[in-house]
């Protein structure tokens, strides 16, 4: 029997997903073993349909894991899955992080603000703003640009940045 039709007979095929019945890793994929290798069921799968082993991962449209249908399975990256995910209701995005909330701020919004008044009044140099807030010159530049911070009003640069 070769290797394929190892594969194969593993399979109970069904009007819809085609599952996978050998060994699994207890997480709903399935594995099989080639020359000591393990692959995971669909994996090897779309390799038997497509001719080569994808880099990136596999991609189930059914959702389910034990499914090696070569019709539900597509190559995609991990950013395709995670957004596949999304898309389906398991889970959802991450917050953004921003301004005061962002749990590495040094800043407040109120001082930013402040920052962004001083540097407009002519008096203060990004260097010396930098300097009395403890920064550095690149990071008080992108605040008095709102290039950071943009959620915080305050005046816009009249003058070419220092």
């Amino acid at each position: 029997m070769s290797t394929a039709e190892e594969f194969w007979a593993r399979v109970e095929k069904t009007d819809g997903c085609w599952l996978w019945r050998g060994g699994n890793r207890g997480n709903g994929y399935g594995t099989f073993w080639v020359d000591k290798k393990r692959y995971y069921a669909h994996r090897y799968a779309y390799f038997l349909t497509h001719g080569y082993m994808p880099q990136g991962i596999i991609l189930h449209a059914c959702d389910t894991p034990s499914c090696v249908r070569p019709s539900h399975l597509s190559d995609g990256t991990p950013a395709d899955n995670v957004s596949d995910m999304w898309s389906k209701g398991r889970g959802k995005p991450p917050p953004v992080l921003v301004g005061e909330a962002h749990p590495h701020t040094r800043l407040t919004d109120a001082t930013v603000l402040h920052i962004r008044q001083q540097y407009a009044s002519g008096q203060y140099s990004q260097r010396r703003l930098a300097r009395t807030y403890g920064m550095n010159h690149a990071s008080i530049g992108a605040i008095v640009r709102h290039e950071t911070w943009r959620h915080v009003g305050g005046p816009h640069p009249t003058k070419a940045a220092a």
